[in-house]
């Protein structure tokens, strides 16, 4: 931001000031005092850039020389009712900024004053001056005298209506009231020039009239040293105002320091924040690719089969009646009807394997069929020379018993000894003889 400054203050004979003394300093040259005999001389000030009077059309052709300016209106000021506090000239400090050059400055103090304060009336003399060499480099300025008195071919009238508040203008108010309200609209029309002239010649930097406090900045605001103490701190004698000005630039560097760690503190923060953010995101993308993934499967299993083409339809001849289709669902057996027929497949099973393991048993005779079965002629032998497939012998493995074996083990006993006794009673009934022969054996 460029530097903004509009400082106002009255010239008076109460603070015991000389407007020719005022104008030989700021001018930088030399003007006798007609009515103090004092000899005002400046020659030797350095830093004067420019001057220049504006004055009215209707202006006295004297008017346009400093001295001759500056003693009429002490010449005036005598004739007036109070005298020895008289009040001789309004003065406005203005900061012109830096971006610009000497000649762009001069122009833009020139239009400012020009607009607002000689075509109402008044004389100006204008003084531009450049920084100190002890000094900030950037401290461009301009000091500006106004006169108070209306200007006319015959010299200085009454009170000029640019200072005073007119009847016009609402609800009279107090003098300090209007001259603070009066003031406030210079500094804000001098901002609005000087952000014009910035732009008009294409810099970024803006002015702000505001205090900081209207602007929100958290920064105290320095003194005006003076000139008096400007020349004395430039000689290494300290004063007040320069070390309140030090003391408040070291506080303003201290709280701008710590503005510039809170701002590193919270950008650090920030990008944690983000950092955790998009490794949540991540995560919970991860997690929706995932059950996406779950579901996926599962709705493949649980899809149908693809549709097969239809088959042609057999063409069905019309005398024949359509037989409707008759689905029968089997009745699912219960558990008792399930262990029931395990426990007669395990029998069966374990009946042919005793079966199997005792060759020398013989057959059970199979019963008598009712019609005879007629006799198969006898298959023709083989030849000698052809050789017969061996047959390979294979010996019955052992199963181990089965648990419903030992269930079923005595009636097993019991039937084959059932079965030898009904062997032997079929061979005696075959061969009576035998049985007399044996009959003796078993008396004896």
């Amino acid at each position: 931001m460029a530097d903004y400054r509009l400082h106002a203050q009255i010239i008076s004979r109460s603070g015991a000031k000389s407007a020719v003394k005022a104008a030989a300093y700021r001018a930088g040259e030399k003007i006798l005092n007609e009515r103090t005999g004092n000899l005002e001389d400046y020659t030797r000030k350095r830093g004067v850039l420019y001057t220049e009077i504006l004055t009215p059309q209707n202006a006295a052709v004297w008017m346009q020389e400093r001295a001759s300016l500056w003693n009429g209106v002490e010449h005036r000021e005598d004739k007036s009712t109070r005298p020895g506090d008289a009040q001789l000239a309004r003065e406005l400090q203005l900061s012109l900024p830096c971006e610009l050059t000497t000649e762009q400055n001069i122009e833009l103090v020139r239009d400012f004053i020009k607009t607002k304060f000689v075509e109402h009336g008044v004389i100006a003399d204008i003084a531009v001056h450049a920084p100190s060499r002890h000094g900030d480099d950037r401290n461009y300025h301009a000091h500006v005298l106004l006169t108070l008195r209306e200007v006319g071919p015959e010299g200085f009238g009454k009170k000029a209506r640019l200072w005073e508040q007119q009847k016009g203008e609402g609800k009279r108010k107090s003098w300090k009231q209007f001259e603070a309200e009066r003031l406030t609209e210079w500094r804000r029309e001098w901002a609005e020039y000087e952000n014009r002239a910035l732009a008009r010649y294409g810099h970024p930097e803006r002015v702000d009239h505001r205090s900081l406090k209207d602007q929100g900045i958290d920064r105290e605001p320095t003194t005006h040293v003076g000139p008096d103490a400007n020349e004395m701190e430039r000689r290494g004698v300290k004063t007040n105002r320069g070390d309140q000005n030090r003391e408040i630039k070291n506080a303003n560097d201290n709280i701008d320091l710590l503005k510039k760690e809170l701002a590193e503190s919270q950008n650090r923060l920030a990008g944690l924040k983000q950092q955790l953010a998009a490794e949540r995101m991540e995560q919970i993308q991860k997690t929706v690719r995932a059950v996406d993934a779950a579901y996926g499967k599962a709705g493949q299993r649980q899809a149908p089969a693809p549709e097969r083409a239809p088959e042609p339809e057999t063409p069905v001849p019309a005398q024949q009646p359509e037989i409707p289709a008759i689905t029968w669902h089997r009745p699912r057996p219960s558990a008792a009807e399930r262990i029931e027929q395990a426990q007669k497949i395990v029998r069966a099973v374990d009946a042919a394997w005793e079966k199997a393991s005792s060759p020398d048993r013989p057959p059970e005779p199979e019963p008598p069929s009712s019609s005879p079965t007629p006799e198969r002629a006898p298959e023709p032998a083989p030849p000698a020379s052809a050789k017969q497939p061996e047959i390979p012998s294979s010996t019955p493995r052992r199963r181990s018993p089965s648990r419903y074996a030992a269930i079923d083990r005595q009636n097993y006993a019991e039937r084959a000894k059932k079965e030898e006794d009904q062997k032997q009673d079929s061979e005696r009934e075959k061969d009576p003889e035998q049985e007399r022969d044996r009959k003796p054996d078993r008396d004896r």
